[in-house]
């Protein structure tokens, strides 16, 4: 079914994109260059929502990247102190825009300026000065603003999560835990959930903030250092200097990497890479356990190389490590079938062992893109804390072996396994990091390999599970491919499972596209890591493509349903002639609640029936006026022995009567419970197998009944809805002509909603098995279906209900369908006051919202799969309802913040397609009513003119509104809103409306 739907979908679609958006099939916008320029979007990746929200903040006050990049470091020091802050350092790799190469600042800790390591353990901090050189060479907003935001969180708090819960239990037995009450209240590892104020971080920010980075830093940060290691002072703070440096640089055969240069992991990473094309790593695509045994390889080779090579004046090297002949050289040491032993690193392995970060991508406006890692080391550094920080521990990454290129020296930094990195091809510019010790490079190589060469999206490569080879020991994440690894096992491997999510880092992200503007994040959830970006095209070209595309599919449904209902599109179902075997008993059921007005004329009209084989039931649902009066003046009641069959629930019944006049017809009285629960009581009560619910003011045909007994000899049909015209238009030849004779302007306009309603939509969603309304004016059921469903629910709209639980209950039982029955006539009388109108409408809206809410698990699950959910969700809920609020919006903002030309061609283009296709979808329904048999007479056409007329241009705007206050007032109350009844007689001609 759904393949019809798509099919006449694409046929309109063709027809009707060039007419919504003209500029779309134009020539206009060729121009890439040109187009590029209008282009203004920015992102933030990084491992905690509130440093994600300061960058985004800073971007959208007019900062460019570096200033997001200074107010997420900042903020990434407060709210997780384990990885980054002001006693430690960093690397950041900036891209400016129209720039081939990054440029990279280095201020990561030096070892103090005197000639003995001895027990030193913490290096002189650059964060502080690092930060502020980059700012003074690239920074647009003041220092002082891009500070604010970590102050704001240090001095407020924030929640606390589930990491930095993790990180404080584990480090507990190395950190002074009496000192740091805020970490540990009551000596505990402050809980996830929890606000964690650092009003001693927020002093000594302020003073950053207050004096400017770089006076603080030599005035009073060098006290706050040698008060808690006393081996640094003011001097080493003096002489320390954040380093401008190159990239180290790989050309692969798609773009080219930039990562940090040495004594950084950079190094590492560009050779896994190029190694990885070397070893034509895209052949094993397909066979995990050839890509993991040749990427542990590579980790392993590039570590060799980079104990044996990298370290802090390891700078000019980096093109050599990188040559051709140089991975050519170390691709000649990967072991092809087995793990290969850590040869030549034993002595040096622990020295990054437990180094630890934060990374975060910037991206801004201009496309300057900033990737940065920033670190204490190891997690809290030291653990030393003075005046609200942790100071790093780099010292301890230095090696003991003099002739290491890691090896001490006064000044020097030591090695490190961070790798902030930026990917550059042709279309795309992209900054990636990650935290995680001495897996960085692998780790990093590993998603980037599965982006790269294996073409995975982002989110794949970083979910792919991750592992990491030392010797023949082979770590890998919790639930690991079982078969692969019993393969590896196979090849020599033992592999250990590290279920510390940290263990594997956390990659964070931004892939920025040079062409159309576009980022898309990459956020790991081992880390917590999130993303966030603005395409800051501007909210009128948002609007644009949103209301062309909200044109597009409010004209693609009603042409798709004028279109299936042509001849064409006949069902077999419609074109089988039955031959009747009997009349099948069916029992009518007519809620009743303060009816006194028209059950008068309801009795008349289920008198003149000439259907044989029937009962009614008159369900008096506890009314207050004088309608069980009337019946029993009309019925003539006595008391009946008739027993409910105990399948469903309702209100007590009081009593049940017989008519001694006509003793096919009953009366149930009970005690109010509504409409739904009083059609319960009904259900229970009725002895057919079929039946009719009707509501107290409408009026059947003769030939109704005998048109639901032959679409019924269909077994597989358990529902039904039949045609429904407005009472108000009923002349004495009910089955042919109609009359506007005595109607008022609001009864012809509802008259034009039925018609379209019942001769267009119903029969095209029937015929797409998609009815999602069977009218409770006219529905007809199998009795066991209804029991089988569990009754009506008491909802203010259960003629919806009723209909959605039997598209449930045929999607359970194969070849069951709810069927339309356009031949089976019936009438029922439509408000005729302002007031009665906007309260039945305002009760189907109502109605609507409470079916989405009530069947959205079944919608989600059958979306695509059923086409009931695909029409109750794209057409009543995206078009009919959503659109509402969205066109009202626009209409209202653009007018409020833009004059009046810039959008009268929205105002004029939408009038138009009101005339053109309102009048074209009024007409077609009146085509449709005439040829189904019914006609208006000639003195009635200029009535019908003047009624379409008013219906494209006034009505239409007033039914938006009615749904925009239903909508919301779903949600404040649900009440029925019952419609006061006219009690006019219907019996020939249509009386004057009121």
């Amino acid at each position: 079914m759904l393949k019809k739907i798509l099919t006449i979908t694409l046929l309109l679609n063709t027809f009707l994109i060039g007419i919504a958006n003209p500029h779309l099939v134009s020539g206009e916008g060729e121009n890439t260059a040109e187009q590029d320029e209008d282009y203004d979007n920015y992102g933030v990746s990084a491992a905690h929502p509130a440093a994600v929200e300061a960058g985004m903040e800073v971007l959208e006050n007019g900062g460019n990247a570096v200033d997001a990049a200074i107010a997420v470091s900042y903020a990434l020091g407060v709210v997780e102190p384990f990885g980054s802050g002001i006693g430690g350092g960093g690397k950041m790799l900036i891209l400016p825009p129209e720039e081939e190469d990054p440029v990279v600042y280095d201020y990561r800790a030096a070892a103090p300026y005197d000639d003995e390591w001895g027990d030193k353990i913490t290096g002189v901090p650059g964060f502080v000065e690092g930060l502020n050189r980059v700012h003074n060479d690239y920074g647009l907003m003041p220092f002082e603003h891009l500070i604010s935001p970590a102050i704001d969180l240090a001095e407020d708090g924030f929640r606390v999560d589930y990491l930095l819960w993790e990180r404080l239990e584990a480090a507990s037995y190395r950190l002074p835990v009496e000192e740091l009450s805020h970490f540990y209240p009551r000596g505990e590892a402050i809980k996830p959930g929890r606000n964690l104020k650092q009003p001693e971080l927020a002093e000594t920010l302020t003073k950053i903030q207050a004096h400017g980075a770089h006076a603080f830093n030599r005035d009073q940060f060098g006290e706050m250092i040698n008060n808690a290691v006393p081996y640094l002072d003011g001097s080493d703070l003096d002489e320390y200097e954040v380093e401008l440096t190159e990239p180290v640089v790989g050309e692969l055969k798609e773009g080219t990497i930039y990562s940090a240069d040495p004594p950084h992991a950079g190094v590492s990473l560009v050779q896994s890479l190029l190694l990885a094309e070397e070893m034509n790593i895209e052949e094993t695509k397909g066979d995990e356990e050839e890509y993991v045994h040749l990427m542990s390889e590579i980790s392993k080779v590039t570590k060799r190389d980079r104990i044996a090579n990298i370290g802090d004046e390891s700078d000019s090297l980096k093109e050599e490590l990188t040559s051709e002949n140089h991975i050519e050289e170390l691709a000649d040491e990967i072991s092809s079938d087995e793990p290969s032993p850590d040869i030549g690193t034993e002595e040096e392995s622990g020295d990054d062992e437990k180094t630890d970060t934060t990374h975060f991508v910037v991206v801004d406006q201009d496309g300057m893109v900033v990737s940065t890692t920033n670190t204490l080391s190891n997690f809290f550094g030291s653990g030393e804390y003075t005046d609200g920080f942790f100071l790093n521990n780099s010292i301890q990454q230095f090696s003991e072996f003099e002739s290491s290129p890691n090896s001490y020296e006064p000044g020097k930094r030591s090695r490190s396994l961070t790798a902030p990195s930026i990917y550059v091809d042709d279309e795309r510019v992209v900054g990636i990091g990650s935290p995680g010790g001495n897996r960085v490079p692998s780790v990093m190589a590993q998603v980037l390999t599965r982006h790269l060469y294996f073409d995975e999206p982002w989110e794949d490569a970083v979910n792919a599970k991750r592992f990491y080879g030392e010797s023949d020991i082979l770590y890998v994440e919790e639930d690991f491919d079982e078969s692969v690894l019993g393969a590896l096992r196979d090849r020599g491997y033992e592999p250990e499972t590290r279920n510390l999510s940290v263990f594997f880092g956390g990659i964070q992200a931004l892939d920025f596209n040079m062409e159309d503007g576009s980022i898309v994040g990459i956020a790991d959830f081992r880390r917590d890591g999130l993303w966030d970006a603005k395409d800051n095209v501007s909210w009128m070209e948002y609007a644009q493509y949103g209301l062309v595309g909200l044109f597009i599919l409010s004209i693609i449904f009603p042409l798709m349903h004028i279109i299936h209902c042509l001849p064409f599109f006949r069902t077999k179902n419609e074109t089988v002639n039955r031959i009747l075997r009997k009349e099948k008993g069916m029992s009518i059921l007519i809620p009743c609640y303060n009816e006194q007005g028209i059950i008068k004329t309801s009795l008349e009209t289920i008198e003149s029936l000439s259907y044989s084989n029937f009962e009614v039931l008159y369900i008096n649902d506890g009314s207050t006026d004088k309608t069980l009066a009337y019946l029993d003046n009309f019925l003539q009641l006595k008391p009946s022995n008739r027993t409910p069959h105990r399948k469903l629930d309702h209100k007590k019944v009081k009593t049940v009567y017989q008519s001694q006049l006509y003793p096919h017809i009953y009366v149930v009285d009970k005690w109010n419970g509504g409409k739904a629960d009083a059609l319960n009581a009904g259900i229970e009560y009725a002895s057919e197998d079929l039946v009719i619910t009707l509501d107290a003011d409408t009026m059947l045909t003769d030939q109704a009944m005998p048109k639901v007994n032959e679409t019924f000899e269909d077994e597989d049909v358990v529902a039904a809805g039949g045609m429904v015209h407005v009472l108000q238009t009923k002349t004495a030849n009910s089955l042919s002509r109609l009359s506007l004779k005595h109607t008022n302007l609001l009864v012809r306009l509802q008259m034009l909603d039925f018609l379209k309603a019942f001769y267009i939509t119903k029969v095209s969603l029937a015929r797409f098995n998609a009815l999602a309304v069977i009218s409770g004016a006219f529905g007809i059921f199998r009795r066991q279906a209804l029991i089988d469903v569990g009754g009506y629910r008491s909802t203010v709209g259960e003629d919806i209900d009723i209909t959605l639980r039997m598209q449930k209950y045929i999607a359970a039982n194969k070849n069951k369908k709810v069927v339309h029955i356009k031949d089976a006539i019936s009438y029922t009388e439509m408000p005729e006051t302002v007031k009665d109108f906007f309260k039945q409408r305002v009760r189907w809206q109502k109605a609507y919202i409470d079916c989405i809410i009530h069947f959205n698990s079944f919608f989600a699950k059958t979306l695509f799969r059923k086409a009931v959910s695909f029409f109750y969700i794209f057409e009543s809920f995206l078009v009919g309802i959503v659109s509402a609020f969205i066109l009202t919006a626009f209409f209202v903002i653009n007018g409020i913040f833009y004059p009046p030309d810039s959008y009268l061609q929205y105002v004029l283009f939408y009038l138009t397609y009101l005339f053109l296709f309102g009048v074209i979808y009024d007409i077609a329904a009146l085509i449709f009513t005439r040829a189904h048999g019914f006609k208006f007479r000639m003195r009635d056409i200029f009535i019908l003119g003047a009624t379409i007329l008013f219906d494209i241009f006034i009505y239409r705007f007033i039914l938006m509104y009615i749904v925009m206050h239903g909508t919301i007032a779903y949600f404040f109350n649900t009440d029925w809103n019952k419609v006061e009844r006219t009690g006019r007689d219907y019996k020939t001609e249509s009386k004057p409306a009121a």
